[in-house]
């Protein structure tokens, strides 16, 4: 794929989305390795962990949130060639987010159970699912920072260091968690693989803090504790518009799994194993238009935003493809994709079904992936999480309960839910983008561009 264009030759769509790609997919693989390694013991212990998982997604989500918010004006700034202005602005997020994640930490482990027991889970299930969002809640603070770094290296085309700190948590996550189920550790089960994965997500953090120091971006260690007004209103305003689509999204699973809690655990445990996979259908789709979002941003700073407009739009084909594909491949081969986890034809019967419906689901992400990402690039944030919350609230949780409850299709008609709101979602940001609603809305003007 070609560059963007206005910005660096050394950073194209391809050399930033393929160590994105990586990052995500092993990202999601640490609680991918925890699922499966808990598979072997039950599927009653996986599945609770899985609900505990979509809890801390809430915390995932959050420090992307903030990061999201931090990367616009990181972009643009880069772009225009301010860069003591995106250095002061790298600091002062690192000590924001800090501080978010630090309070998150506090309430998941403090309230561990209540937050499960919100869940609705059967009362064999509440116990482990507690322990596990209790142990692995404790490390919120290490995610946002580590999140926030990680997107400072991306900002400025240097993905593929975040990639690495991430095979390096990975190795040391599926390491421990081998030595737990074999016994090998004096810590068993659920509690064990959590505080396996803990430890790797703190040994990251450490990684990737000390890469950081390494760089020469003009950091002055200062600037931790000098937060500019500005900046802070920028930081956070961005990324909670930004974020709360996000933030919806995720709690709105969380809800919807409730749907299901009164019908055979078969489905629950479906529900879960399907979400582990299938994550990984449109993970390649979405880095490419986080990539693009990055040097669209620079293009925007730049004051090119008619290049930025029509880079966002050939990146959708792309994104669209990649969505396609994956979700097609993931269709075909679900059974051998599931009987890693479990044997159960009750569950491969339910399982088959959802993949069938996420290959529609995909292809309306893909408008959600490129030109909402392209919007968030501009700035333009306030329309798009109007839309977003609106298409979620009402279409995936309201239409999803009355199809899933009300009507009595089960699973299936959340599933066919969730789809409608993304297909809902992508056409309204494809239609803001296309009539260039964003123009104008950029953190750095025209005339501050050096």
């Amino acid at each position: 794929m070609a560059d963007a264009g206005g910005c660096s030759k050394k950073i194209t769509l391809l050399s930033l989305a393929v160590p994105i790609l990586i990052e995500q997919i092993l990202r999601s693989l640490m609680g991918t390795v925890n699922t499966f390694m808990l598979s072997r013991f039950s599927d009653d212990a996986s599945a609770a962990v899985g609900v505990a998982n979509q809890i801390l997604n809430v915390v995932i989500i959050a420090a992307t949130m903030l990061a999201s918010g931090t990367a616009v004006v990181v972009n643009q700034n880069l772009g225009a060639g301010k860069n003591r202005e995106a250095a002061h602005i790298t600091m002062n997020s690192i000590t924001i987010s800090a501080l978010a994640g630090a309070a998150l930490s506090v309430v998941t482990v403090l309230f561990a159970a209540p937050l499960v027991e919100l869940m609705g889970l059967e009362e064999k299930l509440v116990g482990d699912a507690a322990v596990y969002l209790r142990i692995v809640g404790a490390s919120c603070v290490i995610q946002f920072v580590s999140t926030m770094i990680a997107t400072h290296f991306r900002c400025r085309g240097k993905a593929q260091t975040a990639m690495l700190v991430i095979v390096f948590n990975n190795v040391v996550n599926l390491t421990g968690s081998f030595l737990v189920i074999r016994e090998y550790l004096p810590i068993h089960g659920v509690s064990g693989i959590a505080s396996v994965r803990l430890v790797s997500e703190f040994l990251g953090l450490l990684l990737i803090i000390l890469l950081f120091a390494r760089e020469k971006w003009d950091l002055h260690p200062g600037d931790l504790m000098r937060i500019r007004g500005v900046y802070f209103k920028q930081i956070t305003g961005l990324g909670f518009m930004s974020g709360m689509e996000g933030i919806s999204f995720t709690v709105a699973q969380v809800l919807t799994t409730s749907f299901i809690t009164a019908l055979p655990s078969a489905v629950l445990s479906a529900k879960v194993y399907t979400q582990t996979v299938n994550n990984y259908a449109y993970m390649a789709g979405m880095a490419v238009g986080q990539a693009a979002q990055i040097l669209a941003g620079h293009l925007i700073g730049a004051g090119e935003t008619e290049k930025a407009y029509r880079f966002i739009r050939r990146s959708w084909f792309g994104v669209l493809g990649c969505n396609m594909l994956f979700s097609a491949c993931f269709f075909l081969f679900s059974r051998q994709m599931i009987g890693i986890f479990t044997s159960s034809e009750e569950i491969f019967s339910i399982v088959r079904t959802l993949f069938f419906i996420d290959m529609f689901t995909c292809a309306g992400r893909s408008f959600n992936h490129s030109f909402n990402y392209g919007l968030r690039s501009a700035g333009y944030v306030f329309w798009p999480m109007i839309i977003a919350n609106s298409s979620i609230w009402l279409v995936s949780v309201g239409f999803g309960y009355m199809m899933t409850v009300t009507w009595g299709f089960g699973i299936t008609g959340l599933w066919l839910a969730q789809t409608a709101d993304e297909w809902l979602r992508g056409l309204c940001t494809m239609g803001l983008w296309m009539k260039k609603k964003w123009v104008g809305t950029a953190v750095i003007k025209s005339e501050e561009v050096r």
